[in-house]
């Protein structure tokens, strides 16, 4: 596991792909592998289920607790899952914007975390959710944020 992330994150990372008022099947299975991926279980993971299922609203998801590189770790899965299908909608770029505001990054590291979730996605096979590489996530986000990896687990 490349590193763990709340509950609290998924919810807000399933609040900007429902920001289309659905999730696709594509997008739910590239969810839920990456809540996996990142060590959500039991609860926890029912939880981002059944928000996948129903949606969730942004504002209703507090944040606040998270360090400067779960923050990160939020925003870039964000918005590798906004692009997974392909297609970034403008309400889906709107709850992007909204997330970013509330994770209280500036926009410079919140290019960082989205540029390193494309890199990775550019890997040979990470176009796809089944073969996106957590690992090298956390790592592409050391090398473009080393201010916020000191928070990061080694």
């Amino acid at each position: 596991m490349p590193f763990k992330l709340t509950r609290e994150s998924f919810l807000a990372i399933t609040a900007v792909a429902w920001a289309d008022g659905l999730l696709r099947a594509k997008e739910t299975k590239a969810l839920l592998r990456a809540a996996e991926a990142v060590g959500l279980e039991d609860d926890d993971l029912a939880a981002v289920q059944q928000a996948a299922q129903d949606g969730v609203s942004l504002e209703d998801v507090s944040l606040g607790d998270l360090t400067g590189w779960e923050r990160a770790v939020t925003y870039a899965i964000a918005y590798w899952l906004a692009k997974v299908d392909g297609v970034v909608n403008a309400e889906e770029l709107k709850n992007l914007r909204a997330l970013g505001a509330k994770l209280e990054l500036p926009q410079p590291k919140l290019d960082a975390a989205a540029s390193a979730a494309f890199d990775v996605a550019c890997l040979p096979g990470g176009h796809r959710p089944e073969k996106y590489d957590f690992a090298a996530l956390a790592e592409r986000l050391r090398e473009k944020l080393p201010s916020l990896s000191r928070d990061a687990p080694a």
